[in-house]
């Protein structure tokens, strides 16, 4: 992010200007909505990765669906509209426009406020090698462009919160042939030590 930031701010004013947002920025809409009335009030944002969690989430596609699912504000919780008073209302985020190229972070570190301090979630979620992203985009938003996304990236991080290692494993063109980053040494890497072997945790038996 700091790249990229510093990228758009370089190329403020050329003929670059706008170009790193046609590729990595996507758009949100955050919105309350009255259940039993007509009233809604929502903003639109832009967004250059989505933060999703882990934490009781198996998979890539449930911590998607976690994401859009809206509150229910009511009883004591009710909102306060100018015009029809406290009401019931759904409070969330729903999609407008994935980027070209979409970055995910995975929320592992987390802080837990019972021991006051941060800490790093282990557990198994699964990520697919391709995803459709079509089904969390907002009712009214543009579907006309495909939103399926193929995987080219993952970061791994070993270690616990206060110390550990990062390296990658990269995909570097539209090819299958992975390749694991780690330093100064990059060395070829299977599909399967790419993606399976990196969804932490254990395997569910049954």
């Amino acid at each position: 992010r700091v790249l990229i930031d510093n990228l758009e701010e370089k190329m403020k004013n050329t003929e670059l200007d706008g170009e790193i947002a046609k590729l990595f920025r996507g758009k949100y809409r955050s919105f309350i909505r009255c259940i039993n009335v007509p009233f809604e009030t929502s903003k639109e944002e832009y967004f250059y990765d989505i933060q999703l969690v882990v934490k009781d989430t198996p998979d890539l596609a449930t911590s998607f669906s976690k994401y859009i699912e809206p509150e229910i504000l009511a009883g004591d919780d009710q909102y306060n509209t100018e015009k029809y008073g406290k009401q019931d209302v759904k409070m969330g985020t729903e999609f407008l426009e994935f980027p070209s190229i979409l970055q995910i972070h995975l929320r592992r570190f987390e802080y837990d406020f019972n021991y006051d301090q941060m800490t790093k979630i282990n557990s198994r979620f699964e990520f697919p090698a391709t995803i459709d992203l079509s089904q969390y985009l907002a009712e009214n938003a543009d579907k006309t462009k495909p939103n399926i996304f193929d995987l080219y990236g993952v970061l791994v991080h070993s270690g616990s919160t206060t110390s550990g290692h990062y390296y990658a494993f990269l995909r570097t063109s539209t090819g299958p042939q992975w390749y694991q980053f780690n330093d100064s040494h990059v060395t070829t890497a299977t599909a399967t030590e790419s993606i399976d072997e990196n969804f932490g945790g254990s395997s569910s038996t049954s």
